[in-house]
């Protein structure tokens, strides 16, 4: 089939075999749009004046909104939304954290942007789980898009010196994390959902290593060391420029 006669179809409703390959020449052709495009917002960001930050933070902000409205709209006019496409995923989450520090920013949703959501969008990027579409269908440029802007956001500001990211600030975030996850696994639990891959691993990701290795829900441990591996590399440089400079 052309690409134009699938372009807006949901995933449940093409054909096997519509989709893309995860690490295949379109999923890295992705990787490298991402890439440039989360380069060139960065450098753009730390040259412009306050004004100009203001402007562009909320532009990213309605930008990330924009498009889980269009994903949505597309869903409900296939007939497809319901109650798996509510935004309860840690990225759907982090669209409405971003929009509302692009409107106000704030010292605590700044670091989880940072420590938790960037991580989470990064994540989706490298191991998407809409794979079932075209790699360039409205389904997968709206997901791509969406979490390549959720990661930039909190990069840009932190390259361009608005954001410094602290370890003592984690504890609360966890916090934050686990307060959003409790409610959340009651959700799937009762409508047999799975936001957040709480009641099983995203297909191709880490999770079904550790899920092949403790079992399910033994699996939910892995977040753990992940969690931690990824905090230790985005911690790593700010607490090394602190030692060597002596604070």
């Amino acid at each position: 089939m052309r690409l134009t006669e699938n372009f807006f179809t949901p995933a449940s409703q093409l054909p096997p075999g519509a989709g893309f390959k995860l690490y295949g020449r379109d999923h890295i052709c992705w990787l490298i749009i991402c890439l440039a495009a989360g380069t060139a917002l960065c450098l753009i960001y730390r040259r412009l004046g306050t004004r100009g930050r203001e402007r562009m933070r909320l532009n990213l902000g309605l930008g990330v909104l924009l498009c889980e409205l269009l994903k949505d709209i597309n869903l409900i006019v296939q007939g497809e939304f319901g109650i798996y496409y509510l935004p309860l995923h840690l990225c759907g989450l982090a669209v409405f954290f971003t929009l509302g520090h692009s409107i106000r920013p704030n010292e605590t949703v700044g670091e989880l942007l940072y420590s938790s959501f960037m991580p989470g969008a990064l994540f989706a990027i490298l191991f998407p789980d809409w794979t079932a579409c075209a790699a360039f269908s409205f389904h997968s440029i709206v997901g791509f898009t969406v979490h390549l802007l959720i990661v930039t956001y909190p990069l840009m500001l932190t390259m361009g010196g608005d954001l410094r990211p602290s370890v003592r600030r984690l504890p609360r975030c966890l916090l934050i994390l686990l307060c959003l996850a409790a409610p959340v696994y009651v959700f799937d639990r009762i409508f047999n959902a799975n936001y957040m891959f709480l009641l099983s691993p995203a297909v191709g990701s880490p999770l079904e290593w550790f899920a092949a290795l403790l079992g399910n829900p033994g699996y939910l441990l892995g977040y753990l060391p992940m969690l931690t591996l990824i905090w230790c590399a985005l911690y790593f440089p700010f607490c090394r420029k602190r030692l060597c400079s002596g604070r």
